[in-house]
């Protein structure tokens, strides 16, 4: 009898109760707990259980509601934090919470059972954890384009503690997640029957041999950078959302920032780096706070997140005036033009379809007068004394190829964020996370300025260099480290993605007599 076959059997709702386990038995290799081994032990229990809904009644229906319950329950667990927004203003959001998290795992759930119905629609044609493998990784690489796109907690980021991170400078978050569902998927196939689907078995060594590779690939110890590379001095702040909009807290925080930004004793920075609305007045239209910062930092630049009006400084801040989340360069020359935040966070910075929802009394989380602006594009920005840069602000180096598309032409990344809205751990450290893969993917050093996160020097090969933990005020002063040769995902885009699974079909078609 084929191990497996008993659970053709079982009632729906075991099953379904089954698969809720597995798909939160896959959450716990998401940062912070980085147990990667549970991507074996849910693998194949989930691909017996696709494989006993398919001899369902009504197959088309079991699957895709078996995809759906491992993806609720990976996103529900995964992405428990996402309640922390809605408890900064409670008494106007926290009624939300819980509809927000509910919403957030049914949704993404949603690309998991398309997966995971498509791979059985396709079954005439194909068969096999590798077709699984192929549809489940389309579905995660259209989750990070539908609707603006939310690519968080994708599979790859359990490698991230691990040599098999380096792999997504090869072939990219999009095809390691592929062969991290295919390896992982492979051993439930065996089970089911063996001396079957060899194939799906190659991606076990595969795995294996690009592990060896990452381990061999960054040089150790970490080379320390250059003298002459300009000195960046990174600050992180500590301040609660609560406290942060305060309007008598705006002048202790400036002043907390200037005092951050000096090191009596150490060298001048080329440049210094405050955390994304690091002032909660417009820059732009502050001056005297302009001054305050050149006399504070002598010939230091800054680069320092900022609101900023919509139609200039030259505007009055009125009730419904719309807003751009900005990053500006102060220097010698007085400030620069802005960088403008392309990538908004709905429901958090905008409101969708805004007009419907504000007359039942919906708003959008940060309640910033008429809702943010986004802004046109990305482009490099400049200091003096400092290589062109790749700005990004908030959470959008969580996007690997907006990311990649910002990055050209640029030397390095910085990224600005407040992880304050992110509760004070597993989102902060997921958050982390996707900064490191995105320097592995650039091969470009990554300067994280954050409020309540973790600030941080990340070298091409997604190693902090020097980092102040959570909870507390600090800076450091760094070395700016080299950037390595564009890895073959910068340069080629998704291709190997693409060529990994219409691989991964090909070969399942050829399997697909042994597994009716």
């Amino acid at each position: 009898m084929r191990v497996g076959g008993a659970l053709d059997a079982r009632a729906p709702r075991l099953r379904l109760a089954l698969t809720a386990l597995a798909g939160a038995l896959m959450a716990l290799a998401q940062p912070p707990l980085g147990f990667w081994p549970a991507f074996f032990l849910a693998g194949p229990l989930l691909y017996l259980l696709w494989s006993a809904a398919r001899a369902d009644e009504r197959p088309g229906r079991a699957v895709f509601f078996t995809g759906w319950a491992a993806g609720a329950a990976h996103f529900a667990l995964a992405l428990h934090w996402i309640i922390e927004p809605f408890l900064v203003d409670a008494a106007r959001h926290g009624w939300m919470a819980p509809f927000a998290l509910l919403l957030m795992a049914g949704g993404l759930a949603l690309f998991w059972a398309a997966g995971f119905w498509l791979a059985w629609r396709l079954g005439r044609f194909i068969g096999g954890p590798l077709a699984l493998a192929a549809a489940w990784a389309a579905a995660e690489f259209a989750r990070s384009y539908v609707l603006t796109g939310f690519p968080w907690a994708l599979p790859v980021y359990g490698w991230v503690e691990t040599p098999l991170a380096q792999a997504a400078a090869l072939i990219g978050p999009y095809a390691l997640s592929f062969l991290t569902f295919a390896g992982m998927l492979a051993p439930g196939a065996l089970l089911r029957k063996p001396r079957a689907f060899a194939p799906a078995l190659l991606t076990l060594p595969a795995l294996s041999l690009l592990w060896v590779w990452g381990w061999a690939r960054p040089p150790v110890p970490a080379p320390a950078p250059d003298g002459a590379r300009p000195l960046i001095r990174i600050l992180q702040t500590d301040i609660d959302q609560n406290e942060k909009w305060a309007p008598d807290q705006a002048k202790p925080i400036f002043e907390r920032l200037l005092a951050l930004s000096v090191d009596p004793e150490g060298e001048r920075p080329a440049l210094v780096i405050w955390p994304e609305s690091a002032v909660t007045f417009p820059i732009d239209m502050a001056p005297g706070a302009q001054v305050a910062i050149r006399a504070a930092l002598g010939p230091s630049a800054l680069a320092l997140g900022s609101l900023r009006l919509d139609k200039g400084p030259e505007a009055k801040i009125e009730r419904g005036a719309r807003w751009r989340n900005s990053l500006f360069v102060l220097g010698a020359d007085g400030l620069s033009e802005p960088f403008d935040k392309v990538h908004l966070v709905p429901f958090g910075e905008y409101l969708p379809l805004g007009d419907l929802l504000s007359r039942i009394g919906l708003s959008s989380i940060a309640g910033i007068g008429g809702g943010i602006v986004p802004g046109d594009g990305h482009a490099p920005m400049r200091a003096a004394g400092v290589p062109p840069f790749a700005p990004l602000i908030c959470y959008e180096m969580i996007f690997p190829r907006e990311t990649a598309h910002a990055a050209s032409g640029a030397d390095w990344l910085v990224l600005v964020t407040n992880d304050g809205w992110f509760g004070g751990w597993a989102g902060p450290a997921q958050h982390f996370a996707m900064a490191r893969m995105r320097a592995i993917e650039t091969g470009l050093p990554v300067a994280r300025s954050a409020n309540r996160g973790r600030s941080a020097m990340i070298d091409p090969y997604g190693r902090a260099l020097a980092a102040i933990g959570r909870g507390r005020d600090g800076a450091f002063n760094v070395r700016l480290p080299d950037s390595i040769p564009p890895p073959p995902y910068f340069r080629h885009d998704e291709l190997f993605t693409t060529l990994m699974l219409c691989a991964a079909l090909l070969i399942s078609t050829r399997g697909r007599r042994h597994d009716d």
